[in-house]
């Protein structure tokens, strides 16, 4: 067996993994009734972008899409296409080991290319119409974020290794505050025209990760790390989708021995009763449980980038009605599935106290989610004003 022909069964194999899990959700109902009017609608949408500017991107500084541009940027990394097994067969193989891990990082470098370039290729109508831009100043971006979007996977592959969470952290935020001053340096010179000097940035860019990556493929000291990194990007597609189905939901195993919040388990609520104690039961559990608060806040970002981004009236109120509708059933499950999962608690499914526990619970929690969407419209719409979003 060749190496190419290893990598492409894998690739192959990852693909069909991935649009299995996406079947076993996306039945034809949802495809039907969600999947394909979505893409009807944008495809409506796009069409009338090109044909007049929307009128809210009309008051959108170039910047904030530049800068969005550098926000996609750190979305990628690369994959190996390093399994459990190869460390007892294909580690005792070298070569056909190392052309297969050759293939997997040539394939990410192209996917993460074509991926940055379908971004701009979204915002290619406002490009052209909204600010005016030639061909070959849109070719220098595409190939600024290209170098940056590499050099970032290059710089992630390192960063994922560092083993202390707070510290990677701190790295990591560091890196994207130097990275975006440098990418409005670039942004100050491609805006007046000085497309020469970005050109060589860039070039440095492509040839500091393909220098930094053809040494990783060199070594294979970190394979247990690589077999865990290919593990999490086989996965990372459809993990939104776990995320916003309670039913296929699985919560993050944490290996800490002790929360971050409620270390000490103290109580929450001064008086003890039968309602309170299955309302703090629930409120520790969804605090602690990563999944849960991040199904939470993702429920809440997305109801509010499509109301804030979808410009028809009417689409803002059924996109208000599915939040309201799916953040209650959402948090109506959560509680079934957390409380009821438990035989302990389970025994008290029938008693009135715990519908009157479950029913106040879930509220408050979906009342402080609507304040949330508000505050989080509210902050945008201001945001927008400042840079003179008409309606605004």
């Amino acid at each position: 067996m060749k190496s190419n022909s290893l990598f492409l069964r894998r690739l192959i194999n990852s693909w069909s993994y991935q649009f299995g899990i996406f079947r076993s959700i996306a039945d034809w109902t949802i495809m039907v009734y969600l999947i394909v009017p979505g893409t009807v609608i944008f495809g409506m949408n796009y069409r009338s972008w090109w044909l007049e500017t929307p009128e809210w991107m009309a008051g959108m500084p170039l910047f904030l899409l530049f800068f969005l541009f550098y926000i996609f940027s750190w979305i990628g990394n690369f994959r190996p296409f390093v399994l459990e097994a190869d460390k007892v067969f294909l580690v005792k193989n070298k070569t056909l080991f190392m052309g297969m891990r050759k293939w997997g990082f040539g394939y990410s470098l192209i996917f993460q290319a074509i991926s940055t370039a379908a971004m701009i290729a979204i915002f290619l109508p406002f490009l052209k119409n909204r600010y005016l831009l030639d061909w070959g100043q849109i070719a220098v971006m595409l190939l600024f974020f290209i170098s940056l979007k590499w050099s970032i996977m290059t710089v992630s592959y390192f960063l994922k290794r560092i083993e202390g969470k707070f510290k990677r952290y701190v790295v990591t935020f560091v890196l994207f505050v130097l990275l975006s001053w440098f990418s409005q340096l670039v942004y100050s010179l491609w805006s007046i025209g000085a497309d020469f000097p970005v050109i060589i940035a860039s070039a440095l860019l492509i040839s500091g990760a393909l220098i930094r990556a053809s040494r990783l493929l060199k070594k294979i000291s970190a394979l247990e790390f690589e077999v865990m990194l290919e593990q999490e990007e086989k996965t990372k597609y459809i993990k939104w989708i776990f995320m916003m189905a309670p039913d296929l939901e699985k919560p993050v195993v944490y290996m800490r021995t002790k929360p971050l919040l409620f270390r000490n388990s103290r109580r929450v609520f001064n008086k003890r009763t039968p309602i309170t104690g299955l309302a703090e039961l629930f409120l520790k559990i969804f605090i602690r449980n990563p999944s849960y608060i991040f199904g939470y806040f993702q429920i809440i970002s997305v109801s509010a980038a499509g109301i804030l981004l979808i410009p028809p009236l009417w689409i803002k109120v059924i996109v208000s009605g599915v939040f309201l509708f799916l953040m209650y059933s959402w948090l109506s499950l959560t509680w079934d599935k957390a409380i009821m999962s438990h035989p302990f608690t389970k025994k008290y499914s029938e008693k009135d106290f715990y519908f009157t526990a479950r029913n106040r619970t879930v509220l408050a929690l979906f009342l402080l989610s609507i304040l949330l969407l508000g505050l989080f419209l509210g902050a945008s719409t201001l945001i927008l004003a400042r840079f003179s979003f008409p309606g605004a």
